[in-house]
């Protein structure tokens, strides 16, 4: 089974900004056209220019309509009060099996107080945390560095947490987290396309190895990456750097599997 690990829809067809189609329509007929069998989708609570908010219930409604090619993730904004609250009605109300996290676009640091509460209720219910690392505007750089995870693993060492984009430009600060926590897993969408054909594409295969196939998930970020295009490529590459069979299954499905709650498999 293929999983993409890191996929957006909205409502509206530039949710994700001009020029994608974020509609469920058009993600549903990339997978018939292609090999990937199943994906994760993201809530976002957050609002940016060229990327707008997507709700738990839409997300949740989407899951409940295709349970066996759609594994939801919630999201709710650590500065709302209420975001606990909010994330336990989601998940009490919706299929969501996973938390996202965004201090890119929500302006709050991985390792700030007003997240723990966030955690301890997704570590509660078995429920892997994504926190996204790319590095890019339009927050301080300071809030997003990648080794600012470790805090919240350090505080909740039981949880498992999904480095989105494995660190970005900081790749190897993601390398360093996965060596120091038992349980940091790294998603590769958009950040493995970028370095292809560049120097630094031997330094990211690099840290891929020495995580461990177990480690690493694989993930497109639709639809801003071409879904079934980014698949071939992301499998040319591996396989090009030495990745074997069962290590390539590892990565396109089973470690996401392994971190996921059992009534998510």
């Amino acid at each position: 089974m293929i999983i993409d690990a890191h996929v957006h829809v909205h409502p509206d067809r530039d949710g994700m900004g001009s020029g994608h189609d974020a509609r469920v329509d058009s993600l549903l007929r990339e997978m018939d056209a292609g090999p990937v069998d199943r994906v994760v989708l993201l809530a976002e609570a957050f609002d940016v220019p060229y990327v707008k908010a997507v709700s738990n219930a839409f997300v949740g409604r989407r899951c409940l309509e295709h349970p066996d090619r759609f594994i939801g993730f919630a999201s709710v904004h650590p500065a709302d009060p209420g975001a606990a609250d909010a994330l336990r009605e989601a998940l009490d109300v919706y299929p969501l099996h996973g938390l996202k996290l965004h201090p890119r676009f929500q302006g709050v640091a991985i390792d700030d107080p007003r997240v723990e509460p966030l955690a301890a209720l997704a570590a509660e219910r078995g429920l892997p945390i994504a926190v996204d690392a790319l590095l890019w505007k339009p927050t301080p750089l300071a809030l997003q560095m990648p080794l600012r995870i470790d805090g919240l693993c350090k505080r909740f060492p039981e949880a498992r947490v999904i480095v989105s984009h494995a660190g970005g430009f900081r790749f190897l600060d993601a390398l360093a987290l996965v060596v120091a926590n038992e349980h940091v897993y790294l998603e590769i969408s958009t950040v493995l396309r970028y370095f292809l054909g560049t120097p630094f594409e031997d330094q990211f295969m690099f840290v891929l190895k020495k995580a461990g196939a177990r480690r690493v998930i694989y993930g497109s970020d639709h639809p801003q990456q071409p879904l079934n295009a980014c698949y071939a490529e992301t499998r040319e590459a591996l396989e090009r750097h030495g990745f074997t069979d069962e290590e390539l299954r590892w990565i396109f499905g089973r470690t996401l599997l392994s971190v996921l709650p059992e009534a998510a498999r």
